[in-house]
């Protein structure tokens, strides 16, 4: 049954126009997926769909009882009401029933009341009338898996992922004919994304979604809408069918349009290879990692005339010795060493908290280590692609930004590039490079932050989440780059697609100061992570003992220390004082104050103020994860 008919619809915002005359219709079971450059009108498209925002022209039918949940991007709420109350926020029956039903039980926790009592025992068998029991036990353990526990906590008291995370659960848990998620991986641990990627497939609704994380995608989507050139264009089939039928429709005449094609192309031959070796046994995944060890990869010849000239790089790269960090008295960085070689493509991960953020800033000199030395060649330039792209200043335009880092670069062939057409190669056309940066979006001053660092030709790349806010267009354009990329790469993510393509080797943060070496990619970690479980439930005890009770094999879980209590109570406030200062300053940047000796005050201090937020969050984050658990 048709659930929503989008027929002719048309749609401008800030003077740009982002479709033109497009129509499509969503079904019952259907899951679909819209994708498109940063700008190209997504979220518009979503709300309009959800009827949040109307067309300019044209008509969105809706079959007259549809109930339609929403996930947005950045998650809207009521600042009063408790984590329970939100994620209980959409109304039905059901959810009527167990949200009185929980409220009534944390009530007689704290205080026994006999009426409370009785109200719940007249709950329990409506609860039984209408199926509702079942219903909690999938409300319970969607909460569960998303790791939210505390039901009587203020919405303005949670960090940003874990009010994402709420929203989600809120998402999911409202009765509704057809669930609509933007981003609904972002903040989510690989463990969970697995989780919800189940979920959604045998969910019995329609789903439209939009997501970068292409794994996701490629598994729960079974039809791509691409928005280009203001235009719907769909794929019945999933993203891997997708790239391939994408492929196909490029026209081979245009050379900007051929290396669209290329790109393509090669992520669909990775994603195949990667498809396959997901299905292979033990010993294909030892072989594999010893192809990467060995520098094996497969890459297209087309984009060779396209690679840019490297800079040299010298004997010696950068070497740790004995480097360590503590903040309170709690080691984030355990005193660690490691000597980086040449064209070494190293990932990063751990859980929230864990140092992954500070030891990058360490490497990358912007913070000083408690002990130890680092030892950098003298050939070594580092690029560093933080989260905040910072130096963007707003009141250049884009190609005079992007000009700052030179107006050429060299290819590997001996010819140049004009940064306008490394510009069109990162999705910015000419009617776009001359655009002040204030006015790009989220997504496109990411992406003109990459290109700037990337202009500087450096030989040793670091990354910090560097799929947050990026398309996957320009995702798939950065991997392609990366691959034809000479020097040392160390990148921080949670995007598994990102990293099985790009990283040999894993640094593994336990949360605790300890980093562990792992050779292979993401998907190869979780596979030795999950047979290394299997292995240790099938030898925890010997025959004799099976029938016998078993004592919980859980770690004792930590508790934050009474030094560590104080801390976890005053440091919102500090973080909030670090946002107030920051906006201030972004505020002077754009008084147009023409002063060089206090812009250069100014920009310092941002840069301070920036570097402060980002490992106050990170430590807020680590104590956030102890207080919860």
């Amino acid at each position: 049954m048709n659930l929503i008919s989008v027929d002719n619809i048309s749609r401008t915002q800030g003077g740009k126009p982002l479709f033109d005359g497009v129509s499509f219709g969503v079904d019952e079971g259907d899951n679909l997926a819209l994708i498109g450059i940063n700008g190209s009108g997504k979220t518009t498209l979503l709300n309009l769909i959800a009827g949040r925002d109307v067309p300019d022209s044209g008509r969105i039918s809706r079959t007259s009882d549809l109930k339609i949940s929403f996930l947005a991007q950045t998650p809207v709420y009521d600042p009063a009401h408790t984590v329970l109350e939100h994620v209980f926020s959409g109304g039905g029956t059901k959810i009527e029933l167990i949200k009185r039903y929980e409220f009534l039980n944390s009530r007689v926790k704290t205080s026994y009341d006999h009426l409370l009592q009785n109200e719940i025992d007249a709950l329990t068998l409506k609860m039984n009338e209408c199926g509702a029991w079942h219903f909690e036990g999938q409300v319970k353990s969607i909460l569960e898996k998303l790791s939210i526990f505390d039901l009587d906590r203020k919405m303005t008291e949670l960090s940003g992922g874990m009010l994402k995370k709420v929203s989600l659960a809120a998402a999911l848990i409202d009765e509704c004919d057809l669930l609509i998620l933007d981003e609904p991986t972002n903040h989510l641990d690989i463990g969970t994304v697995e989780w919800l990627e189940q979920y959604l497939k045998k969910a019995a609704r329609a789903l439209i979604m939009v997501t970068h994380d292409r794994y996701f995608l490629d598994r729960v989507c079974s039809r791509i809408i691409e928005i280009e050139k203001r235009k719907l264009i769909q794929y019945y089939g999933n993203y891997s069918y997708y790239l391939e039928k994408k492929a196909d429709l490029i026209s081979g005449e245009q050379v900007s349009e051929l290396r669209n094609k290329t790109v393509l192309k090669n992520e669909l031959a990775w994603l195949g290879r990667g498809a396959k070796a997901r299905s292979t046994k033990q010993k294909a995944r030892v072989e594999r990692i010893e192809k990467l060890k060995a520098g094996a990869q497969g890459k297209e010849s087309e984009m060779d005339a396209l690679a840019l000239a490297g800079r040299r790089q010298g004997g010696k790269i950068l070497e740790l010795k004995n480097i360590s960090k503590s903040y309170g008295g709690k080691a984030v960085i355990n005193p660690f060493n490691y000597i980086f070689k040449k064209s070494e493509r190293i990932g990063i991960i751990g859980p929230n908290g864990s140092g992954k953020t500070t030891f990058l800033n360490i490497i990358s000199r912007r913070l000083a280590s408690d002990s130890g030395e680092i030892d950098t060649g003298v050939n070594t330039v580092i690029g560093y692609f933080d989260q905040y792209s910072s130096v963007l200043d707003n009141d250049l335009n884009v190609i005079d930004f992007a000009k700052k880092s030179g107006e050429f670069i060299q290819t590997e062939d001996k010819k140049y590039i004009h940064v306008g057409e490394m510009l069109e190669r990162f999705l910015f056309p000419p009617e776009m490079q001359y655009a002040k940066i204030a006015k790009l979006s989220g997504g496109e001053r990411r992406r003109l932050y990459l290109l700037h660092v990337l202009m500087q030709n450096p030989n040793f790349l670091i990354f910090d989440e560097p799929t947050n806010d990026l398309d996957i267009k320009t995702l798939s354009i950065l991997e392609d780059f990366l691959d034809d990329f000479k020097g040392c790469l160390v990148t921080v993510s949670h995007d598994r697609y990102f990293m099985d393509r790009l990283v040999q080797y894993l640094f593994v943060f336990d949360g605790r100061g300890g980093i562990m070496g792992f050779a292979g990619s993401f998907s190869d970690y979780l596979e030795y992570q999950k047979q290394t479980a299997d292995d240790e439930k099938r030898n925890a005890a010997p025959a004799s003992e099976k029938n016998k009770p078993q004592k919980s094999t859980q770690p004792e879980k930590k508790k934050l220390s009474f030094g560590e209590k104080k801390e976890y109570e005053s440091i919102i406030g500090e973080i909030e004082k670090l946002e107030n200062e920051k906006s201030e300053l972004e505020a002077f940047f754009n008084s147009g104050e023409s002063s060089s000796e206090k812009l250069s005050g100014w920009t310092k201090r941002y840069e301070q103020v920036q570097l402060a937020l980002a490992l106050k969050i990170e430590r807020w984050e680590y104590l956030e994860h102890i207080a919860l658990n």
